[in-house]
């Protein structure tokens, strides 16, 4: 699949942080280090001053979502609800701003963190995007502008951008320019989503071949991989996967666009 130059931070800069989040998206506080020592029943007793026990109350454990930001949605960005990415069961909010050059592709979640990406694809024409949480965990951000596309994740309350085998971002071919990808997808399997990398090709007698080549992005959000493809012959011009496998979609998943203009 074809590569492009991405201002994303690449995974293994900041550590992904969780990898569609690991990628798991269980929430995005620091971790603690773990102290050595020996407590006596006298230190650990029942103290008046002893701290509470947060395991012990939820309402006294830290809260998941991940932590406000000063940056918020801009005004007149394009918007949509989306199902909740950072584990603290509220959905969040996927826009798209047009007013920046580059455009800007974001998420405002419910707990007033807002992540911003820069969309370098040169594309003249809309650029869209969407985000989805795959069957592995992992939340992923696909941004197409009609001939290619980027993979992102989001991990620990970050952007990242996986790698593909070729050491350069993971990326889609949306024409077949490089005859390896019109489309991206997600196809239904045990547990979820998993995401797709999808080529359609016309067929002599008028009737068109598909291959979906499953794509794995590892839970840490550093890498994406190639794994099986499945191929479907002499489908009909008026198949539905035919014109879904042009595009660029996951299920269910709102897609937010620019104008076009």
């Amino acid at each position: 699949m074809s590569t492009v130059h991405s201002k994303t931070k690449i995974a293994g800069r900041f550590l992904v942080a969780a990898g569609f989040l690991a990628l798991t998206l269980t929430g995005c506080g620091a971790s603690g280090v773990a102290q050595t020592g020996t407590v006596t029943p006298s230190e650990a007793g029942d103290s008046a001053d002893a701290a509470p026990d947060s395991s012990a109350d939820p309402a006294l454990a830290e809260p998941a979502g991940c932590p406000a930001t000063a940056e918020s949605m801009p005004a007149g960005a394009v918007s949509a609800e989306i199902a909740d990415v950072d584990g603290d069961g509220e959905n969040d909010t996927e826009w798209y701003d047009e007013t920046t050059s580059p455009f800007t592709f974001g998420i405002t979640m419910a707990s007033g963190a807002t992540l911003a990406l820069a969309d370098d694809l040169a594309g003249p024409g809309r650029h869209s995007g969407w985000t989805a949480a795959l069957h592995n965990g992992v939340v992923v951000t696909v941004l197409d502008d009609s001939r290619s596309a980027t993979l992102h994740a989001i991990v620990d309350c970050e952007f990242v951008t996986p790698i593909g085998v070729d050491a350069r971002p993971y990326t889609f071919d949306m024409q077949n320019t490089h005859h390896n990808g019109t489309g991206v997808g997600c196809l239904e399997v045990d547990g979820g989503l998993e995401l797709n990398g999808l080529q359609v090709t016309q067929n002599r007698d008028d009737s068109y071949s598909l291959m979906a080549t499953g794509i794995t992005v590892s839970p840490d959000g550093l890498a994406a991989i190639n794994g099986y493809t499945a191929v479907s012959d002499a489908l009909p011009q008026d198949d539905p996967r035919v014109a879904e496998a042009q595009t660029s979609s996951c299920g269910d998943a709102p897609v937010v666009s620019t104008s076009g203009r």
